[in-house]
């Protein structure tokens, strides 16, 4: 393509765009008509200019939703209010057992964590003489350190039946 060639194609070039939508005045049409029919570059460029504005005219034909529209939006979000209602619904019975099931389980542990407190802790049970005595059935760790050999757990267990009598 020459020089001269490509300059006239650049000022053409701008029209294309009136020259579609039947904006550019008549003269300029004329000039850019036989301009087209010499040369091929300008003919592409013409027909990529009108496949563009069809495919912006297709976005720009939006209309306005008419109350059909609304009616339609709101029947479809009250749909779908009452599905999360029904789902509701349906969790609603398990729910309810789970807070019990958990409910239940933390009375458990609590009941077992005073038995444990209280279990861990002698109870001493007056005599009818008026001297303490702790219960035979809880197990009481001297509060000395514990026998190294056999000479000296044997003195711990006659200590403690001398202290029981």
């Amino acid at each position: 393509m020459s020089e001269q060639n490509m300059n006239g194609c650049e000022k053409f070039e701008s029209l294309l765009e009136d020259y579609l939508s039947g904006d550019l005045p008549r003269q300029d049409a004329e000039r850019l008509a036989s301009h087209l029919n010499a040369c091929g570059d300008c003919r592409q460029a013409l027909e990529e200019a009108r496949l563009s504005s069809r495919l912006v005219g297709l976005f720009d034909r939006a209309e306005e939703p008419g109350p059909s529209f609304t009616r339609l939006v709101m029947a479809r979000v009250s749909a779908a209010e009452l599905w999360l209602q029904q789902q509701k619904n349906f969790w609603r019975p398990l729910e309810a057992l789970a807070w019990r099931l958990a409910f239940s389980a933390a009375l458990v542990l609590v009941f077992l964590f005073a038995y444990e407190i209280k279990a861990s802790n002698p109870e001493v049970v007056p005599q009818a003489s008026g001297v303490l005595v702790q219960r035979a059935d809880t197990f009481v760790t001297p509060a000395y350190n514990s026998p190294t050999n056999t000479d000296e757990v044997l003195m711990a267990i006659a200590e403690r039946d001398h202290e029981r009598q």
